[in-house]
């Protein structure tokens, strides 16, 4: 051994001395393996002991071209030859190097290496390949040595910048016990300018043998990396397909251990306060990222852990991404040799389909995710490799796909997708509402609440192969199940398509919806957008598609097979369409058959039905009808150019048969072919407008129609109140007509009830007419009206054998309707250009001034030299009292204006004058001015306002109605002397509130002037209100005279009965101002008057009765004198009888002359209640020469007086008892025998009291004495 080691010691040193000679070697064998000329300055080789020491200064290469490619300053290394023998390793225990520069270039194809002819050396590799026992034995031979590396460069010469790596200092020593490495990496964007120089990154490296030397070696690393100018690197190193870096900082720190040789354990620890990246014009921006992993050594292989989250991430979302984190928070990894696997937390399927590129994906994901795009949450997702094949698995949630060529796209679905290689597979649920769509057959995509299947593809090479199976769908309410297929290359392929479907609602939703319309012809397509619908209970369908350039609709293969029920279908354009359609539908081969077992168009039935198209064939359709007459006119009504006639008010009973055949030309529909045949047999055919009711009508009708020309033929005979009508289509439009009527139908044309209306008109008559349906529909009718007697007054009566000749002509597209009759009547009706009626009516000599009305509504003018109120009364109360005219006139107001003129106004036979009365109804307003020998005056209806009614009557006479007896021809009865002498107190039943209460508007009544005979009074003011349960009368206002009559009635109460307020003042001067005014004798004259009345009684306002009532009134009349005691107003007003008490009294004072009794005062008050009037306090009447009280109470009931009368005597010089005993003998005579008795204590007792009792009308009074 020892000898050995000598014979190789000695080798050394030989090689030593003879190292001058060998440097011309060591240069060619470098060239010989780089490549290029390689030139060394200096080598020195020596043995020291047992250390070779090798220095060599000054090496350097570079291209023929200049390029530089590796430099050396000085290299000295020390070999300890015992350690290296010992670990049979190189051992160096000083090694010191300074000056390294090395370059490289970046080649065309992006990799990095040194440029032609040059190689680089073995070991240095644009890609090195790593695994773990290359790392741990370069890291245990490292940590064995003693190294120091001075000014080191790494130049990377890229295509568009040149940066330099530079590291100051690299310092590996320690001893036997311990090893320490220390250096630093510099990045200079600028070679040339050392100041920009900027620490990258740090190292610090310990190493401790273990129990076998280095071979067990334990060891920590720790890396600093700060990211600031890692811009520079990642756009040198960025492959094209990459996106740029355009912004980084923060700091990486890399934590290594190593145990008994081997890398144990790394940690890492990432914080980065933003990142940028860019691809073309779309950013992605990462701010506050951090981030912290971990790897453990498991056997051959490792597993690693990194948790980390970017506060914010901004970037180029696709529609429709949710709220999900954009990368993953947690990622795991394991690898053994020859596989492994990578797993990820949740994050957005749509940031993996867009950065999918930059990603280790298969080809089977990436493929997906560049032709579907998808969209949603992956839950989970395992990524790895197992022996050079590919596995994907990966849970995904609410994705959403597009369609790519014939496959369909949608969601949101959850989703578990398996990708193997070139193959993969998804099985789909949804958990809510979702869509699919296929674009290529389908008009909308398909609006489903649940769908699940399995969808699975295969790529090979440029063909893909895709395949959906076990699919099942609720498709709005629809459930559909079957599979696709689809096989895509690069210039043919195949689609297939089958499916099977159940309770598919084509009603709510079109048809078209539920087709695969696409691959209809257009004009099957067409049809079949055509308001075509049904439910169907279960169909299919089975398609097949040829795909590519050279693919057409003819090499289309599909069968549709549908059962409907409740369908519906078109017969014609514009015509009413089939509903309620039970029957099949197949489509196939390109020809549509249908069977129709039943179905119905406003109520007309078909049977045995048959409905078929071909290509280039029109559309065939034919069947049997059935039909009541209701729906037949429903039927008609919806038939085109049908809008002109009136059928919506005409009601048809009974049945019809016919049948039913159409030819339809799709693509030319204008030339259909439709004939209907139709036998009616109807019991009764109604015109609602007119009372016209048709009876036992039956023939036969034919619709034929070619393009837009038709014709309705046939003839028709019916019954119309007793009489008979015929009718006879012809082709040119034209309708013949003739028949006999009833007079009392034709009064029920307006409404009138035919008894009623034969009082006034009876008889049969002849009719004929003529209805012309040309372009321009008019109706002619014309009579003479004989076997017509009229019993209405003149002008109007009219015998059976008289002729009138009668005439009606309506044009139905102007809108004009005139009639005439004779001379006694005429109307005119027109439609103007808004729209509005336009009508006018004249009756009587007002004939001849007849026009077509021009302004819209009605206008009545009558011209007649009598009218008798009470004749046309008489003729007309049995259609008043069956309230024809109530129920005619009801409807939407129309503006209305009446002109009437009566040069007579005839009642009683007698002539009451001219009367003229004019009046307009226009929208929410009605006005009526009168005009008259009698009354003139004017009337406002306003349904809007506060107080609709407005009645306003400036003149009425009164006195020759008043002169009238009650009933015409009654005896001549006694009248009393005048109206006032006619009230009456006697007890009547309270009325209760009558319904029309309700309905009376509120208002106003002015009266400006009254005249009764002689007399006008006036004028009267009265405000009233209404509800359903009470009228007020407040405020009312009546002026007589000198006096101004104030106050408020309401009347209030139920439909059992009712009770009247009343409060009323009455105030002013001269009370008998109003008394001259009522043309009634004067019994007071005053200065100043007032009166007030606050009273309730049961019963409607005119049931007033004192007896019966509650309440108080108060009287205070100043400065006035009793003009007359004989008077009714004193029994009347005044209830208490002062002209027979005063009658008996007989006073004769001396200021009592023959104008009456004066006083100064008149006061009291009292109440009324249980049919007594009670006095509260006295009634006092001051007089100039006495004073008199009166108190007590008055019976209403029994109408008896219960009081005590006061005189007060004024007994002085100025009134002698003598003047008394003249003026009052019984009262003097008494007063005079008091004097002689009393004396002086007579000037003490000066008021004589008296009782008065009995009957109001003839009272006793006697005398209790004086005090």
């Amino acid at each position: 051994m020892l000898g050995t080691l000598a014979v190789l010691l000695l080798a050394l040193r030989l090689f030593a001395s003879q190292v001058d000679a060998l440097s011309p070697r060591l240069e060619a064998l470098l060239e010989a393996r780089i490549g290029v000329p390689v030139s060394i300055d200096h080598l020195a080789l020596s043995l020291e002991r047992n250390v070779l020491h090798l220095e060599l200064e000054d090496l350097h290469a570079q291209t023929p071209d200049g390029q530089a490619l590796i430099g050396l300053d000085r290299l000295s290394l020390r070999l300890d030859a015992w350690a290296t023998l010992r670990h049979l390793a190189p051992i160096f225990s000083d090694a010191r190097m300074s000056g390294l520069e090395f370059h490289l270039y970046q080649q065309p194809d992006i990799a990095w290496g040194w440029p032609s002819p040059a190689k680089l050396p073995l070991g240095v590799a644009p890609q090195p390949e790593v695994d773990l026992e290359s790392l741990d034995a370069w890291a245990g031979l490292l940590l064995r040595q003693r190294l120091w590396v001075d000014n080191s460069r790494i130049m990377l010469h890229g295509q568009q910048q040149t940066v330099m790596l530079h590291a100051p200092s690299l310092l590996l020593n320690g001893d036997h016990r311990r090893t320490r490495l220390e250096g630093s990496l510099n990045i200079v964007e600028a070679p040339d300018v050392l100041a920009s120089e900027l620490p990258a990154i740090t190292m610090r490296a310990e190493m401790q043998p273990g129990q076998q030397g280095f071979r067990d070696f334990s060891a920590a690393l720790q890396l600093d990396m700060q990211l600031d100018h890692l811009v520079v690197l990642a756009a040198l190193f960025r492959p094209d397909r990459m996106p740029f870096l355009e912004q980084v900082g923060g700091h990486v720190q890399l934590w290594g251990r190593w145990q008994e040789g081997a890398l144990a354990d790394a940690r890492l620890a990432l914080d980065v306060p933003e990142l940028t990246l860019r691809k073309d014009v779309e950013y992605a921006v990462l701010r506050n990222i951090q981030a912290s992993g971990q790897w453990l050594r498991d056997s051959e292989g490792g597993e690693a852990w990194l948790s980390g989250n970017a506060e914010t991430v901004e970037w180029a979302q696709p529609e429709g991404v949710g709220d999900g984190p954009a990368l993953p928070h947690h990622w795991y990894l394991s690898h053994q040799p020859g596989q492994w696997e990578l797993r990820t937390s949740a994050f957005e399927l749509a940031s993996l389909a867009a950065w999918r590129e930059y990603a280790l994906l298969p080809e089977s994901l990436t493929r997906v995710l560049q032709t579907l795009s998808p969209r949603g949450q992956v839950q989970g997702l395992s990524l790895g490799q197992r022996e050079g094949r590919w596995g994907v698995d990966a849970a995904l949630t609410n994705v959403a796909v597009l369609p790519w060529q014939q496959a369909p796209g949608g969601g949101p679905l959850d989703a578990w997708v398996q990708a193997r290689d070139l193959r993969g597979r998804v099985t789909f649920n949804s958990a809510g509402d979702s869509t699919l769509y296929f674009p290529e057959l389908f008009d909308v995509p398909m609006q489903l609440s649940h769908a699940e299947g399995v969808v699975e593809w295969v790529y090979d090479g440029p063909n893909t192969m895709i395949s959906g199976r076990d699919l099942n769908v609720d498709w709005d309410g629809a459930q559909v199940s079957g599979g696709f297929g689809l096989i895509a290359g690069q210039q043919s392929g195949q689609f297939g398509l089958d499916i099977a479907f159940a309770d598919v609602d084509a009603i709510s939703r079109p048809l078209s919806q539920w087709l695969p319309m696409k691959a209809f012809e257009p004009k099957l397509r067409e049809w079949l957008e055509n308001d075509i619908g049904g439910l169907v209970p279960q169909g299919s369908l089975k398609l097949s598609q040829p795909l590519g350039p050279a693919a057409s609709s003819d090499q289309l293969s599909a069968t549709l097979a549908l059962e409907v029920t409740q369908g519906h279908l078109p017969i014609a354009p514009e015509w009413p369409r089939l509903e309620d359609v039970e029957g099949r539908l197949l489509w196939q081969g390109g020809v549509l058959q249908a069977q129709v077992e039943h179905a119905q168009s406003h109520g007309v039935e078909v049977s045995q039905g048959t409905i078929r198209m071909e290509k280039e064939q029109p559309l065939q359709l034919s069947g049997s009808l059935q039909s009541d007459g209701a729906s037949l006119l429903n039927f008609v009504q919806a038939m085109p150019d049908m809008d002109t006639l009136p059928l919506s008010d005409i009601t048809v009973d009974g049945t019809i048969e016919g049948d039913i055949a159409l030819v339809l030309p799709l693509d030319n529909e204008e030339s259909l072919q439709l004939e209907i045949n139709a036998r009616p047999a109807l019991s009764a055919v109604r015109y609602a407008s007119l009372p016209i009711s048709l009876r036992d009508l039956g023939g036969e009708l034919s619709w034929q129609q070619v393009g837009e020309a038709h014709a309705l033929l046939g003839e028709l005979s019916s019954q119309w109140q007793g009489g008979d009508i015929r009718a006879e289509l012809m082709a040119d439009q034209r309708v013949a007509l003739q028949g006999s009527v009833e007079s009392s139908a034709l009064w029920s044309l307006a409404g009138l009830p035919a008894e009623q209306a034969r009082q006034m008109m009876s008889g049969r008559t002849q009719w004929q007419g003529e209805v012309s349906l040309a372009a321009r529909p008019v109706l002619t009718l014309e009579s003479r009206l004989l076997g017509i007697t009229s019993a209405l007054p003149e002008p109007f009566a009219k015998t059976s054998d008289q002729p009138w000749p009668w005439q009606l002509r309506a044009e139905f597209e102007s809108g004009r309707v005139s009639t005439q009759l004779a001379d006694k009547a005429a109307a005119r009706f027109q439609t103007l250009n808004s729209g509005a009626l336009a009508a006018e009516v004249v009756l009587g000599n007002a004939v001849q001034r007849l026009n077509w009305p021009s302004q819209p509504g009605w206008r009545l003018e009558a011209g007649l030299d009598t009218l008798d109120p009470m004749a046309w009364h008489a003729v007309l109360s049995p259609i008043l009292s069956g309230g024809a005219l109530a129920s005619a006139s009801s409807g939407e107001s129309t503006p209305l204006e009446v002109l009437l003129r009566a040069g007579c106004l005839r009642f009683r036979d007698k002539c009451f004058g001219a009367f003229n009365a004019s009046g307009t109804l226009t929208g929410q307003r009605a006005a009526l001015q009168l005009s008259g020998d009698m009354l003139s005056g004017r009337l406002d209806y306003q349904p809007t306002s506060e107080r609709p009614l407005d009645v306003a009557i400036s003149m009425l006479v009164l006195d020759r109605l008043l002169d009238l007896p009650a009933k015409e021809h009654d005896a001549t009865v006694a009248a009393p002397d005048s109206w006032v002498d006619a009230i009456e107190t006697q007890y009547v039943a309270p009325v209760a509130i009558p319904d029309w209460l309700a309905e009376m508007p509120n208002g106003r009544l002015r009266l400006a002037d009254i005249s009764v005979g002689g007399t006008r009074f006036g004028p009267l003011t009265a405000y009233w209100q209404t509800d359903d349960r009470r009228f007020s009368l407040s405020p009312v206002g009546l002026t007589l005279g000198q006096l101004s009559a104030r106050g408020e009635l309401v009347w209030e109460g139920n439909a059992v009965n009712s009770r009247t307020r009343a409060d009323i003042s009455i105030q002013g001067g001269d009370v008998g101002t109003a008394l001259e005014r009522l043309n009634q004798p004067v019994a007071m004259r005053s200065r100043t008057t007032d009166l007030a009345a606050e009273l309730t009684w049961p019963g409607a306002p005119w049931q007033l009765d004192l007896s019966r009532a509650g309440g108080e009134m108060s009287a205070d009349i100043r400065d006035g004198r009793f003009v007359t005691l004989e008077s009714t107003p004193a029994r009347l007003v005044g209830l208490l009888n002062f002209d027979n008490i005063l009658r008996r009294l007989r006073f004769d004072f001396s200021d009592l002359t023959g104008q009456g009794t004066a006083f100064d005062r008149v006061h009291g008050t009292a109440d009324v209640a249980g049919g007594q009037l009670l006095l509260r306090g006295p009634l006092q009447i001051d007089a100039p020469a006495t004073t008199l009280t009166l108190t007590g109470s008055v019976n209403l009931l029994q109408r008896e007086l219960d009081q005590r009368l006061g005189v007060t005597l004024p007994v002085s010089q100025s009134l002698p008892i003598a003047a008394i005993a003249v003026g009052a003998p019984i009262v003097g005579g008494a007063l005079f025998l008091a004097d002689q008795i009393f004396g002086d204590a007579l000037d003490q007792a000066t008021t004589i009291y008296y009782r008065v009792r009995g009957p109001w009308t003839s009272p006793q009074v006697t005398l209790e004495g004086p005090q």
